[in-house]
């Protein structure tokens, strides 16, 4: 009995939602990487000193190719993540049109004045971008005055409301520790407040010269809301200030809060207006602007709440479930075991019969066009069986397999390697 797997990359691209296709790239990279481990036995190699440290001149002879499999393939997967470091921010950013990353303070005339440019290049870098956009970016005429840039991670333009929302997330109430909570608040918060404190001029464009409010009344808003957001608890469950509180950090954001309240307090031009010191709230006005500003803390689904301005919740952002990598990893690890074992595996096998057998190749080909369809699935596989089944020998499938179960597993992460 086979099973069909839900492999994103088995997808066509084009028909992908943005969500979806921030995962395609780096997952599509991975399996094209474990594709190569499976059918070259010297695409992964190990030096004297990693083979005597990793045990494998002393692993028992029954599992060293199993164990010298294991080492190379979570080595390499581990060294491969690339996609994940920004995944959350991405994933929040595609979910609202207005709402982009890694907002930097010396860009915030760009992000204001291209909001959708800025967050098609923060997603997809700088190659991500048309010739005509790339000549966008090149006639921007606003230039940095400032002595300290910050960026924020993700931030949002509520256009009805004039009102900016900028938020510094954690994924996770332990993330960073104590010391990030508290810096987070000192320095990214304290520097906004210095500016607003100062009035300095930041931004200029020809001959006119901007602070930060005057910058925001240019592009006509009337209020900031900058906040540090904590989206999940020690699970996957959105985190509250009971989770924080239970896990001690609640207290090194309540004492970042603390410090800055009492450096608005000191100011002569910012008075603060509104207050909730047990949710970490404050709100202040400027004497020599309309700007409101307002800072806090926000948890769980609080946290799309003020991002998005509708409900949204957190647990959303981890939905996106496929079996790329998961099934991939284990299958290249079996793979690879057996290719060093016996010098040839299923995956050596299938690629040798499709480049001889013209039948099998229309069928993969209907495979891949497909994106890898449950009847296309059964066909092949039915059809190897059929042909070929001696080729593909007992020995090589492994324990608790069965021939077709793991050759249909073994044909869908190629199938998604090569689609």
């Amino acid at each position: 009995m086979i099973k069909k797997r839900n492999l994103l990359c088995a997808k066509k691209k084009e028909n992908l939602d943005l969500g979806q296709k921030l995962l395609y790239e780096p997952y599509k990279n991975i399996l094209v990487n474990f594709r190569e481990l499976c059918i070259n036995i010297s695409a992964k190699d190990f030096d004297p000193v990693a083979k005597v440290y990793d045990g494998l001149l002393s692993v028992p002879s029954e599992i060293r190719e199993y164990y010298e499999a294991l080492l190379g393939v979570t080595s390499y997967y581990h060294h491969s993540q690339g996609g994940r470091g920004k995944y959350i921010e991405k994933k929040i950013a595609s979910s609202f049109e207005t709402c982009s990353l890694d907002i930097k303070l010396s860009e915030l005339p760009f992000w204001l004045e291209y909001p959708f440019l800025h967050k098609k290049r923060r997603i997809f870098t700088q190659k991500g971008l048309s010739p005509e956009e790339k000549d966008i970016l090149k006639g921007i005429n606003w230039y940095w005055l400032g002595d300290k840039d910050i960026s924020t991670d993700v931030g949002s333009i509520i256009r009805d409301e004039k009102t900016i929302v900028l938020v510094e997330l954690k994924n996770r109430v332990d993330t960073g520790g104590t010391a990030g909570r508290r810096e987070i608040w000192r320095s990214k918060f304290g520097i906004f407040f210095d500016y607003f404190d100062t009035n300095k001029k930041l931004f200029r464009k020809n001959r006119a010269k901007f602070s930060l409010a005057e910058l925001l009344e240019k592009f006509g808003f009337t209020s900031l809301e900058i906040y540090i957001g904590v989206l999940f608890d020690i699970g996957d469950n959105p985190a509250t200030i009971k989770s924080d509180k239970d896990r001690g950090f609640y207290s090194s954001s309540k004492e970042g809060f603390q410090d800055l309240k009492k450096r608005v307090e000191q100011s002569s031009r910012i008075k603060i207006t509104n207050e909730d010191t047990e949710n970490l709230e404050m709100e202040f006005s400027l004497n020599y602007s309309s700007i409101k500003v307002k800072m806090g803390a926000l948890y769980g689904d609080e946290i799309t709440s003020k991002l998005f301005r509708k409900n949204f919740p957190v647990s959303d952002l981890l939905l996106l479930s496929y079996d790329d990598i998961w099934l991939s990893l284990l299958i290249t690890i079996e793979e690879r075991a057996i290719l060093l074992r016996h010098k040839k595996n299923f995956t050596t096998i299938f690629l040798d019969l499709l480049s001889r057998d013209k039948g099998l190749r229309t069928k993969y080909n209907d495979l891949i066009s497909s994106e890898c369809c449950e009847a296309e699935l059964n066909t092949i596989v039915n059809y190897l069986l059929s042909n070929y089944s001696q080729l593909f020998e007992d020995e090589m499938v492994p324990l608790g397999k069965n021939k077709s179960e793991y050759l249909a597993d073994v044909i869908q992460v190629m199938c998604a390697a090569e689609a």
